[in-house]
């Protein structure tokens, strides 16, 4: 018997067509689809995003005299007081990212921008604190949490003219937990952060 016709041998050249049909079918799907370049485009975007975040931390280290990076997105400006930056513009960390036993302020509304985390009680003056372009944080905190324990208080003050003379009035804040994603009239007018018990 010839054993190209043998049924044992048909069904093997047949398994064998099939198998190699199936791969061809799965390479060429998988040169046509996108998610095979998406890698080196992430890997690119994530280079680039790690760049500029590279040259913002370089910034706010210049800016910010006695300052120290304490992690990979997080300068320490002074005992207690912590700086966030987000590798990219359109990153959001959000209200979740604020750390327990933090008050957190930001940058911009909705918990987005840079982060200012204050731990230890105390009244911190935010024409101090610098962003990498130099400018301080005074005037320009959008939202808030206040993510401390035991019902600590956090709030915002802005220095008002009384008549006689200027004096700090209260404009946002409350005991923990509290929170607001946006300050209405009191968007970008904090000149004064405070922790109290």
């Amino acid at each position: 018997m010839n054993p190209l016709h043998s049924r044992k041998s048909l069904t093997m050249r047949c398994a064998s067509l099939a198998l190699g049909l199936a791969a061809a079918s799965v390479f060429t799907t998988a040169l046509a689809s996108p998610s095979i370049a998406a890698p080196a485009q992430n890997a690119s975007s994530a280079k680039a995003a790690d760049a500029r975040m590279e040259r913002e931390i370089a910034g706010l280290l210049r800016h910010n005299e006695g300052a120290e990076r304490v992690g990979k997105d997080r300068v320490r400006l002074e005992r207690g007081v912590e700086m966030t930056v987000l590798p990219s513009t359109r990153a959001v960390a959000g209200m979740g990212d604020c750390r327990a036993g933090y008050a957190c302020v930001w940058q911009n509304s909705n918990y987005t921008g840079y982060r200012l985390d204050f731990y230890n009680y105390g009244s911190y003056d935010l024409s101090n604190y610098t962003v990498s372009d130099g400018s301080s944080w005074r005037d320009k905190v959008s939202s808030f949490f206040n993510n401390q324990t035991g019902g600590a208080w956090m709030v915002g003050k802005d220095w008002v003219d009384s008549g006689s003379g200027n004096q700090l009035a209260w404009i946002f804040g409350g005991p923990a937990p509290h929170a607001m994603g946006q300050l209405g009239e009191a968007d970008n007018r904090a000149d004064v952060i405070q922790l109290y018990p």
